[in-house]
């Protein structure tokens, strides 16, 4: 991983918490979801929530009908007929 100093800053008082303010040239919008991750006493990573590795996360199924993928394939969710013991 490649450092790459963006900013000093201040971290400031919010309520209960404390804040930092990223400089607009990290490329993260207002009010979008991140992680934090402590590495170690003196380090944090910051990154945005939604993977892109992630197709449930980014949005990837978003417009998909799994429902009607269901139905088309005659899968019966939660009508199956008994195989054994269960309840």
């Amino acid at each position: 991983m490649n450092n790459l100093k963006i900013a000093n800053t201040k971290t400031h008082k919010t309520g209960n918490s404390v804040s930092v303010t990223l400089p607009k040239s990290t490329g993260f919008s207002s009010n979008e979801p991140v992680v934090i991750e402590k590495v170690d006493e003196d380090t944090l990573i910051i990154r945005r929530a939604h993977s892109h590795k992630n197709p449930w996360i980014s949005g990837t199924y978003d417009n998909v009908d799994f429902r009607s993928q269901i139905d088309e394939i005659g899968f019966n969710v939660g009508n199956e007929s008994r195989k054994g013991r269960e309840l």
